[in-house]
């Protein structure tokens, strides 16, 4: 923790230097409450007026154009209630929870919605993939930061929304940015907006490529993607977004002991050199939204597709996935001076081709799984806001009928499961002008995914018999701003009652990952976050998020007999975490430092292993002022990222064997440049 005293010091010490300069009216002018949409949701719900706990981030040009911006932990850190490991590798994704749920996913995402430019990244299963996402694009991102099962219903106990739409311009745009940096890394990222008039149209492109911190980590990855909006007239138009991402190499350089991961982390187990363990994947998707402003209301009528093929050499295996998915969906919401309302039906269907092989050092061998899965859901849900003068009433109601089936090809172990739901959910808000109280009371489904499905431990084809998670969650809190001061702030305290808890486990050393319902859980616990300005080239945002996540029933098997879990904390899931970045933002020179602190967390169900808390700082900085023409801006910028190089891990929750841990990177750096040609 001195380093982190350390390091806020030195640049306190710098603001002093910096206040008496003139005032930077673009920072003043983020205080002010701005009506804000949260577009989260399905309906348009403005922000000021929420009966829920929701964070709504927005990034400039200048941000852009100024950070690295490699990971979603970079670009989210701050925010309550969310948690981001990058794990310094792109074979697993990062490990995304926000107030415990996503626990237990060992790759990719679990429990959480995930939003790319309108489009779900959460297939109808539940499960999330977050590499087609890149960063450096991002220009605002929302949080609903609990479960969300009204609007999106299966695998919602929050929601992660990404938009890489820029704001509207009048000129021709053209940005080019170069990042190097440690372990081999190189990013080339390429965006052209053309003024289009009425139109709007932005296309980008990136191109990654890096050995890893730790051996056997290297990666290749070619992210594309465009956003658009053609008016129709007055408030009517098609939207229409894409996203593509080629992965052809993605080493993955496994978990460790906790020996060997302090002794030597950049170490790679022999076994998952000898299996070339990794992924080679393909995604692209598509989605178009047409809007209009009808008599009845605002319509919005949106449908999209998914296309990804995955090859995925793990010890002793090989899978081979190919994966078709889509989804429709139809709104209509009107608002009046006494009620604000809106409907809709969706539609989502996900077929997985799924094949396993054995493995002769990476390369398929023998077939031994070859089945279909499918999944299709069907839902209604509505909601309506009653104003009455400060007082708002909201409520809101989903069905969903979701049914997976297994069409195995080698053998007789077809499987069906079926999962029906209602959530409703209620809440309240109080409007004091610049402060907001709230309080809500919501429900949530979350059903095993078709991986949590199909991984039988008797090796067959089919489906485990599995229950679907039932979520219950009761949240309260004020926000506001005190403008005199320049500081905005959030508080919320919530609970949240689990049944049928999903829990992974592995019977064999680098074998595959099962899941079993394995008791009952509960989430409770406080957020706060602060945004403050106090001298104008000075800004300071902060949070702290406290969950306490513990079975409340459910046994594992030991080696002698069962053991009970009633009272353990959720593995991969830290009590504490405290993070904040001041920035200084002069002319020409911006720096800033990102201070956080993650408390500890464990490994195993049992609790019998523990991953000690850490703290990481870093540090950037960059320079905005060097035009090369009146049309053109060169933004040179440096970062050096866990600066007093700290030991840590990332988790990898009940992996076999005690390898629950993931090193990840000491002291390294990233610095590059922006050209934006305007």
């Amino acid at each position: 923790m001195r380093y982190c005293y350390t390091a806020l010091f030195l640049l306190l010490f710098g603001v002093s230097s910096v206040s008496a300069q003139a005032p930077d009216s673009s920072v003043a002018m983020e205080v002010e409450m701005d009506s804000i949409e949260v577009t989260a949701t399905p309906f348009h719900i403005a922000n000021e007026a929420t009966s829920f706990s929701a964070s709504v981030r927005t990034r400039s040009t200048q941000d852009l154009n100024s950070t690295p911006s490699l990971s979603l932990e970079a670009i989210t850190a701050g925010l309550p209630g969310l948690s981001v490991q990058s794990r310094t590798h792109f074979a697993l994704g990062d490990r995304i929870t926000i107030r415990g749920f996503g626990w237990r996913a060992q790759f990719g995402v679990r429990g959480i919605q995930m939003i790319l430019d309108g489009v779900p990244l959460t297939m109808a299963d539940g499960q999330s993939v977050v590499h087609i996402i890149d960063p450096s694009f991002i220009r605002s991102l929302e949080v609903i930061r609990g479960p969300a099962s009204t609007f999106w219903g299966n695998a919602s106990g929050g929601v992660l929304s990404f938009s890489t739409q820029p704001p509207t311009n009048n000129a021709h745009t053209a940005r080019l940015k170069q990042t190097v940096g440690s372990y081999g890394l190189s990013k080339t990222d390429v965006q052209v907006t053309p003024n289009l008039g009425r139109h709007e149209v932005s296309v980008y492109s990136s191109y990654l490529r890096q050995e890893g911190f730790r051996q056997h980590s290297d990666t290749r990855l070619l992210r594309s993607g465009f956003t658009s909006d053609f008016s129709l007239g007055t408030d009517r138009g098609v939207r229409v977004v894409g996203a593509l991402q080629h992965m052809p190499q993605a080493d993955s350089p496994g978990s460790l002991k906790k020996a060997p991961a302090q002794k030597n982390p950049e170490q790679a187990r022999q076994t998952i050199l000898d299996f070339n363990v990794g992924k080679d994947v393909q995604q692209g998707q598509l989605g178009a939204t047409y809007y209009d402003n009808t008599g009845l209301g605002v319509l919005n009528a949106t449908a999209y597709g998914v296309l990804r093929d995955l090859k995925n050499p793990i010890p002793f295996s090989v899978i081979d996935l190919n994966r078709a998915a889509g989804g429709l969906r139809l709104t209509l919401e009107d608002e009046t001076s006494t009620l604000r309302w809106g409907i809709g039906v969706e539609g989502k269907l996900q077929h997985d081709d799924r094949q396993e092989f054995t493995s002769d050092g990476g390369t398929p061998d023998s077939l031994v799984i070859d089945q279909l899965e499918t999944v299709d859901n069907a839902a209604a849900f509505g909601r309506f806001s009653l104003p009455l003068g400060r007082l708002r009433i909201d409520a809101g109601l989903r069905y969903d009928h979701l049914q997976f089936e297994a069409d195995d090809r080698l053998g007789t172990d077809d499987g069906t499961q079926t999962f029906r739901s209602l959530n409703p959910s209620i809440g309240v808000s109080y409007n004091l002008q610049t402060t907001r109280l709230f309080a809500n009371l919501s429900t949530g489904l979350e059903a095993p995914t078709t991986t949590e499905l199909s991984n039988r431990p008797d090796g067959q084809g089919g489906f485990n018999d599995l229950n679907a998670e039932h979520i219950v969650s009761v949240e309260s809190g004020v926000a506001g701003e005190w403008i005199t001061q320049r500081l905005s702030y959030d508080l919320a305290v919530f609970y949240q009652d689990i049944d049928d808890v999903l829990v992974p486990f592995q019977k064999q050393a680098f074998g595959p990952t099962y899941y079993r319902n394995q008791g009952a859980a509960r989430h409770l616990g406080a957020e706060a976050s602060v945004q403050w300005h106090p001298v104008d080239p000075v800004s300071v945002q902060a949070s702290y998020s406290y969950v306490d996540a513990t079975f409340t029933a459910g046994t594992v098997e030991g080696p002698d007999a069962s053991v009970s879990l009633d009272g353990n904390t959720l593995p991969g899931v830290p009590s504490h975490r405290l993070g904040g970045t001041m920035t200084i933002d002069t002319t020409p020179v911006r720096s800033a430092v990102t201070v956080q602190r993650i408390g500890k967390q464990y490994g195993d169900s049992e609790n019998t292993a523990t991953n000690d808390g850490y703290t990481t700082v870093d540090l950037r900085l960059s320079y905005v002022g060097l035009n090369v023409t009146d049309a053109t801006r060169v933004t040179p910028f440096v970062a050096l990222n866990n600066a007093f190089d700290a030991r840590y891990n990332d988790v990898v929750v009940n992996a076999f064997g005690g390898r629950f841990y993931e090193p990840a990177a000491g002291r390294h750096w990233r610095f590059g440049a922006s050209f934006q040609l305007n």
